[in-house]
């Protein structure tokens, strides 16, 4: 008997049987809840943990509903121990908010407070838990807990609970150390996965539950103990006496049998010819890597990474999307896996599935993403970069919402979430350690789904991605093993077994067959017979599928005579008669050898032939290839100076070339354009390019217009600014242009005049998106066509032209205005209004968009529109308070006379007249609300409370000054990034002397600026409103 079981023995007494039953907990204050009979047994368990024990590991699997189980603890020590707390929990921030509301849902009596926010929050908190100190849960994250270690410390905790604690496997860990200090009276830590590597993991654990007998300077002494644990079965009962006393871990199909079937399904996928020869490229990249034994573990592991990178998809790698970077087809067509992935969320989507996706890289989610806006799949995502209110109102979104799809990266999606919702996973790539995974799938099959689930896991046949695999299986088939038995081995000698093989054979598994081609290894599946039927967004049961399976049963009635072998080879690695499953095969090394014997030859003529071998056919990736070191000869000052020369000549020749060949790959591509577009019977409604020349002498003659024009008449050359619809411009006789600006990505958009425009005719959003898909949404196009097909004047067309002045990135990130594209688009439309006579009609362009440049904007309608003789209306459209979908349209006049300041109210003109504000001269900037007519006045505001404020901000956090500047242009304010004349308030936080004094010299330079606080833009994004400064004035002393 070994020193720690004598321990255990001599210190820990039996458990006693306890009477705990619901109705005591109900008794307590339990409600909303009803609790199954091994949750029950739970709290029992954990209930004489308290008696007897420092702490203990709840590590039921994961959707087993750990945290009701803690609850019900907090209710039985305040309800029948009558601790009044205080308690502490620590989850991490992606499910602090589901704590928050099963608590106050399971126990309203319990008092929670959350301990989250910025410093100062924080702080105002700290105040008030020093003045009333009734509460009895605080619930925070484990970096709120190590960021604020020394004012947690000085509380004396009654119970600590750690959510998803695997965070504590390592004892020398900050949080584990930092955790060890606090006073607590109990510990318990819940964990799905408390078994993951190895003993050393599991004495952390140990030790930080009972420190008085699991000593942190034992923790060799235990390793060594029980390090034959796998081949001595009596060893392995006593370490599982030994860990008995402090884990209960009870799993689904003990406990939940009720719980919907899950099925676990590997789909491979082939690759596709780009990533088949980036996939050679990679592994003749670093040669040398496979050719020594020492310090190239770092040099492997980059090439595996960059393996599954190219397995992946090949657009990880930068360089590699074509210009300009457009989505299309070529973004599914490059990547084997992607292909496979868009059939299958087609048939899902048929299916009515909603489906989690997950992959291992944010960059990988982003090239998910952008695939998913093409195709006009509804998603939702979360990584680790999204924090706070965004993920809960993601989770949210996607549980109450008809939302496809759930876009998640497998370490910030895969822990104590529930997404019920989702009947089907799918794990585009796999972690190296599957309990990750596990975990990830665990948000669906989880108590409380009601539909089968299925979890489906993408693999490239013949890749690495399969070896990983096989080693993640193995290691998991063997942990559930151990625990399964108590043999808390944790897989010591899988481990080295695993390691056995070394990293650069694993590189080399598959090369045999995956590189025997370099064609695309693609190909169609029917996903009917891979994934099963499903019926109503309901995969089908087993019983629903018997007569499909007596079908398939007949078929292979002609295989009876292999079936000795078949056991054997029902494994992923068994295919096409060869096992890959132990290691890479002969033909794989033979093969990687005729590769490196080929590529070290090449390296001998790229060292005789200069550094030519980076353009070879074959490597395809950029970065040196180690090249034997050799001396050279130093050159002469004469000799420099002749490379150079040649080097420059060598550059122009290139750069001559370069353009030559872009100029005709251009016309090319237009020339195959113009021929799709004809076979389509598509005809572009683009206007036409401006010919420069002829606009030049357009441009002298209008000018000469203008000047008479004026001399007689200032409102000729007006901006007019409405109030009403542009959808129903305020049009005569004449034609009427409505001008709108959209994207490039070719998806109407929602909301605001899109949702107008589409109210007002069917041809927008139709002309739009086949624009889109016929690609001829470039910057500076505008689609042109009349949209009277639901509404008409009695005299007199309307047009709406759309202007393409926006981008979308790869990340679906939607940038502002390019005010090149807009003004290469008024050019356009100033041209088809002159021809037709007609006036031109537009919303504030720009309005709440990133970067939004109203007087940029203004001098460009008036450069190529007002000042040209085209009547030009500008519109602000009032949202009435009541329902009604239409507002009338008024104009608001204001005499052009000096006689009246700019305070004094404007003399109305009739309901229905069209006059302008202010003339063209007057009109500097946007016109405020008190230059309008009393009329105007009493009609439904705008959100323009912060009109006039121009904020430049210091010192602040790149997303805070992010989130604030978005409010206030929201609200009709700017932001400026420089410091002018310009700036009314300085938005900042002094932290320093230095800043102080910056701050002065500002002030002093520009006295008219106020310095505030950020709380003052806050407050007056919350009141809808702008707020006194007087409260949030900085003084700087």
């Amino acid at each position: 008997m070994s020193t720690f079981l004598r321990a255990v023995k001599n210190n820990i007494p039996e458990k006693e049987k306890s009477e705990l039953s619901e109705s005591d907990l109900k008794k307590w204050g339990l409600e909303a809840i009803h609790l199954r009979f091994y949750q029950v047994d739970g709290v029992r368990w954990l209930s004489q943990c308290m008696k007897n024990q420092q702490g203990c590991i709840l590590g039921d699997e994961m959707g087993l509903g750990k945290t009701c189980q803690t609850i019900s603890l907090l209710v039985y020590a305040r309800g029948c121990l009558k601790m009044n707390g205080p308690f502490l929990v620590l989850c991490p921030l992606s499910v602090l908010e589901n704590w928050r509301q099963e608590l106050e849902r399971f126990c309203p009596s319990l008092s929670v407070i959350c301990y989250t926010g910025d410093k100062e929050r924080r702080a105002e908190l700290q105040k008030e838990l020093r003045n009333d100190q009734r509460f009895h849960v605080l619930l925070t994250t484990y970096e709120m807990c190590l960021k604020d270690a020394r004012y947690l410390k000085s509380w004396k905790w009654k119970i600590l609970v750690v959510d998803e604690a695997h965070r504590l496997k390592n004892q020398e860990s900050l949080l584990h150390q930092t955790l060890k200090e606090f006073t607590v009276g109990f510990r318990v830590l819940l964990t799905g996965t408390p078994i993951q590597n190895n003993l050393q993991e599991v004495y952390s654990l140990l030790a930080f539950i009972q420190p008085s007998l699991f000593l942190p300077e034992a923790a060799e002494d235990f390793v060594s103990a029980y390090a034959d644990v796998q081949t001595e079965p009596a060893l392995a009962d006593e370490l599982h006496r030994v860990l008995q006393p402090f884990l209960l871990r009870r799993v689904k199909a003990e406990v939940a049998a009720e719980l919907p079937k899950k099925t676990d399904l590997l789909v491979f996928h082939g690759l596709s010819a780009l990533q088949k020869r980036y996939y050679k490229a990679i592994l003749m990249r670093d040669l040398d890597a496979f050719r020594t034994d020492q310090n190239t573990r770092t040099r492997l592991l980059n090439i595996l990474m960059q393996l599954r990178k190219c397995v992946d998809h090949p657009y990880l790698f930068d360089g590699v999307e074509p210009e300009p970077f457009e989505m299309g087809e070529h973004l599914v067509k490059a990547s084997g896996k992607l292909s496979l992935l868009d059939t299958m969320l087609s048939y899902l989507q048929e299916g009515g599935h909603r489906v989690l996706l997950f992959s291992q890289m944010t960059r990988m989610l982003d090239i998910l993403q952008d695939y998913l806006e093409y195709r006009g799949y509804s998603y939702e995502r979360l990584d680790g970069s999204v924090r706070g209110e965004e993920r809960n109102l993601a989770i949210k979104n996607f549980s109450s919402k008809d939302v496809f799809i759930f876009l998640l990266s497998t370490k910030a999606g895969g822990v104590g979430m529930n997404l019920t919702a989702a009947d089907t996973v799918i794990f585009v790539d796999s972690d190296f350690n599957p309990q990750n995974d596990l975990q990830a799938a665990a948000r669906a099959h989880r108590i409380g789904q009601t539909r089968p689930v299925k979890v489906i896991r993408l693999l490239g046949r013949d890749t690495v991605e399969e070896i990983i695999y096989s080693r993640a299986v193995s290691k998991l088939r063997l942990t559930d093993t151990v625990i399964e038995e108590g043999r808390f081995s944790l897989l010591d000698q899988a481990q080295s077994a695993a390691s056995g093989l070394q990293l650069s054979e694993i590189l080399k598994f598959g090369v045999d067959k995956l590189l025997s081609s370099e064609e695309s290894s693609i190909q169609d599946v029917d996903l009917r017979l891979i994934l099963g039927q499903s019926r109503d967004g309901r995969w089908l049961t087993d019983e629903e599928h018997a007569k499909l399976d007596e079908e398939h049963a007949k078929l292979n009635e002609s295989d009876e005579e292999e079936d000795e072998d078949l056991e054997g080879q029902h494994h992923m690695y068994y295919f096409e008669g060869k096992d890959y499953s132990k290691d890479p095969s002969a033909d794989d090394e033979k093969t990687f050898e005729l590769l490196l014997e080929k590529q070290f030859a090449d390296l001998e003529d790229a060292g005789k032939e200069g550094r030519a071998l980076r353009n070879k056919a074959g490597v395809s990736l950029s970065g040196p290839l180690i090249d034997p070191e050799r001396k050279k000869r130093p050159l002469t000052e004469s000799e420099l100076e002749q490379r150079r020369q040649k080097r420059q000549e060598a550059a122009a020749k290139r750069a001559k070339l370069h353009e030559e060949r872009k100029k005709q790959q251009e016309e090319l591509n237009y020339k195959k354009k113009m021929a799709w577009w004809e076979s389509c019977g598509y005809k572009s409604l683009c206007l036409p390019q401006v010919d420069s020349e002829g606009e030049d002498i357009e441009s002298d003659e209008d000018e000469d217009d203008v000047v008479s024009c004026s001399s007689t008449d200032s409102d000729h050359t007006a901006i007019r600014y409405m109030l009403g619809d542009v959808t129903h411009p305020q049009a005569d006789q004449e034609d009427a242009i409505i001008v709108h600006c959209v994207d490039d990505s070719g998806h109407w958009g929602r909301g605001g005049l899109f949702t107008a425009l589409e109210r007002r005719s069917d041809e927008p959003k139709k002309q739009y998106e086949l624009a889109g898909n016929m690609e001829d949404l470039e910057l500076g196009n505008v689609l042109l066509f009349p949209i009277d097909d639901k509404q008409s004047r009695l005299s007199g067309r309307d047009y709406l032209a759309l202007i393409v002045a926006q981008q979308r990135d790869k990340a679906n990130n939607l940038s502002g205005i390019r005010l090149t594209a807009l003004d290469e688009g008024l050019k356009k439309i100033y041209r088809d209004a002159k021809q037709k006579n007609a006036s031109v009609h537009l919303p504030r362009i720009g309005h709440s968009t990133k970067g939004f440049n109203w007087y940029g904007t203004e001098r460009l309608i008036r450069k190529h529109l007002a000042t040209k003789g085209i009547s030009t209306f500008i519109y602000y459209y009032k949202r009435a308070p009541s329902s009604s979908s239409t507002v009338s349209s008024t104009t608001c006049t204001s005499t052009p006379s000096t006689s009246h300041s700019a305070s004094d109210p404007a003399a109305s003109s009739p309901s229905g007249s069209s006059s302008t504000i202010g003339n063209s001269e007057d009109l500097t900037k946007t016109p405020e609300p008190s230059t309008m007519s009393h009329e105007c006045q009493g009609s439904p505001g705008l959100a323009d409370f912060m009109r006039g404020v121009h904020v430049y901000f210091y010192n602040m956090a790149a997303t805070e000054k992010k989130k604030l500047a978005r409010y206030l242009i929201t609200y009709d304010g700017d932001e400026e990034d420089l410091m002018s004349s310009h700036v009314t308030h300085i938005v900042g936080e002094v932290e320093n002397p230095v800043h102080a004094q910056e701050l002065r010299d500002l002030l002093h330079q520009y006295p008219q600026t106020l310095l505030v606080k950020k709380k003052w833009l806050e407050s007056c994004f919350a009141n809808q409103r702008k707020v006194s400064v007087s409260k949030y004035v900085i003084r700087l002393t």
